[in-house]
């Protein structure tokens, strides 16, 4: 829409239709963009800020197309506490499309320690340095939820698998509190240059909280945070965490993992993997152990439990807790979220809404997984996965994200893949009978998260008495072709009125009289 937007110490004072562009009158100046639209700004309900300032400051292995390739990466990228580190491997993207072993990190890096985590987060690549650092060897046992990848004579293979990973990550250097203080800048400031006005930011670990409330203290945080500090580990306990309110820090729920991921065949499924029958995935957390946590979370305050399951057991599994929870004393109260959701059997899509779950999805998962998705569930499973329409037509409550660094912080994308759901590097709709309509699909990028942290009375919407978390486009979404969504240009972001963002060709401002 084109307005003309009056902001009045950080919310909407008035809105007014605009002919040709879009004006913005703030405290602190004028700004006029002409043939700019105006939206709510974006929400992101499932990401990782301290992952993201890592990915934009570390050697990233993204798009590397081999083993090779990752450590000639690595090897160019600087040693951080003497340890060679570095995010984004993901094997099946190589032309052989098998997991890497320590033997080609120890050509390069024979005595230095050597770690790079997978794309999804959910699996570790070591060099025998960083196994000898973590007193990995031959006899030690696999952690409870987690796996050390042998070889045939039993040696660990340098690949290590959900809570495995966990036995080398306890060895890394501590980041400092202006290094972490710095990482938080620069994601959020990346944030703001996509449109990006709020994140949920997932698994915070309580280290980090004393930099980040130091930046949304002094007003150096570009984007809103809706904080879910972790708890597999009981960390927020054993740490003193409770709730907390804040205009751009709030705690606002505690963090769980039911299993791991489709890439690392660590998600938790109801039958063996097509193409592994010989595992079904990881279970991290039982019903049993969910539901211990949701009581705590109740007792303690928290306004809301989130809960990563992938598989449809995982799935199942969670959703069977939420049934307890929602009979606790206070469970009915608490907002429920069951992260990814990513496949989902057709006998528990109906209990999203009986629950009042919220389904927090990732669309760019489905267009950057459906090859690898393809392999992992063989053809009968693929109609349950990614299933957004299934979801919003059995009254279920979702929202959109992109669970950046695994992902690019990027709406635009994530709104393109649940309009037309095209794998990359491809031209067809991948099960289309699963894409959102253009409504639908920013409405889960902006005013229904706000509907999951139960702020969509004064965000998500731009109308009087609203916050001004505002993005100004250089054309229409919601009538633009389909294929111009990916291409549609931040030209400014605006959060509580503040320009916090504006593109380098975006100059005509006048200050306040």
């Amino acid at each position: 829409m084109y307005a003309d937007i009056v902001v009045e110490r950080g919310r909407i004072r008035s809105v007014q239709p605009a002919e040709h562009g879009t004006t913005i009158h703030t405290d602190n100046g004028v700004f006029t963009f002409p043939g700019g639209h105006v939206l709510p700004g974006f929400v992101d309900s499932h990401a990782h800020l301290f992952g993201l300032g890592l990915r934009l400051t570390t050697t990233s292995l993204h798009t590397a197309t081999s083993a090779a390739d990752c450590v000639q990466r690595m090897t160019q990228g600087p040693l951080q506490g003497g340890w060679a580190r570095a995010m984004g491997w993901n094997q099946e993207l190589w032309d052989v499309a098998a997991f890497p072993t320590k033997d080609t990190l120890d050509a390069v890096f024979p005595h230095t320690p050597a770690v790079a985590r997978r794309v999804d987060g959910h699996a570790l690549w070591v060099n025998s340095a960083a196994l000898r650092a973590a007193g990995i060897n031959d006899t030690t046992p696999d952690p409870v939820g987690g796996t050390i990848l042998r070889d045939g004579d039993g040696h660990a293979t340098g690949i290590l698998i959900d809570h495995a990973m966990d036995l080398v990550e306890r060895c890394l250097p501590a980041f400092t509190d202006e290094a972490m203080t710095d990482l938080y800048r620069i994601a959020a400031d990346h944030c703001a240059s996509k449109g990006i006005t709020e994140v949920h930011d997932m698994d915070v670990a309580p280290a980090w909280l004393g930099p980040l409330r130091a930046l949304a203290e002094r007003g150096a945080l570009a984007t809103r945070v809706q904080a879910y500090v972790g708890g597999q580990h009981d960390e927020w306990i054993n740490a003193g965490l409770l709730p907390a309110g804040g205009e751009f820090l709030r705690l606002h729920g505690v963090k769980l993992y039911a299993d791991g991921a489709l890439g690392s065949r660590g998600a938790y499924l109801l039958a063996p993997y097509h193409d592994e029958p010989s595992t079904s995935g990881l279970e991290l957390l039982t019903k049993h152990r969910i539901v211990q946590a949701g009581r705590a979370v109740i007792d303690a305050g928290w306004w809301a439990l989130a809960v990563h399951a992938i598989g449809d057991a995982a799935v199942r599994t969670v959703l069977d807790a939420f049934a307890q929870i929602r009979t606790l004393p206070g469970g009915a109260e608490l907002t429920l979220r069951l992260e990814h959701a990513q496949h989902v059997h057709p006998d528990d899509v109906h209990r999203f809404a009986e629950l009042r779950v919220h389904a927090m999805v990732q669309p760019t998962h489905c267009t950057s997984d459906a090859p690898m998705a393809e392999q992992r569930l063989g053809p009968e499973r693929l109609p349950w996965a990614y299933r957004w329409r299934s979801l919003l037509d059995a009254n279920a409550m979702l929202a959109g994200s992109s669970d950046f660094p695994i992902e690019p912080a990027d709406p635009m994308a994530g709104i393109d893949a649940f309009c037309r759901r095209i794998p990359n590097g491809t031209t067809q709709s991948w099960q289309p009978q699963e894409r959102l309509t253009r409504d639908e699909a920013i409405k889960a990028f902006t005013s229904w998260g706000h509907r999951v942290t139960e702020v969509d009375h004064r965000r998500g919407r731009i109308a009087e008495g609203f916050d001004a978390d505002l993005v100004v486009v250089d054309h229409d979404m919601t009538t633009c072709a389909d294929d111009d969504i990916r291409a549609t240009a931040i030209l400014a972001t605006f959060t509580a009125g503040t320009l916090r963002y504006q593109r380098p060709d975006q100059h005509e401002t006048r200050p306040t009289a």
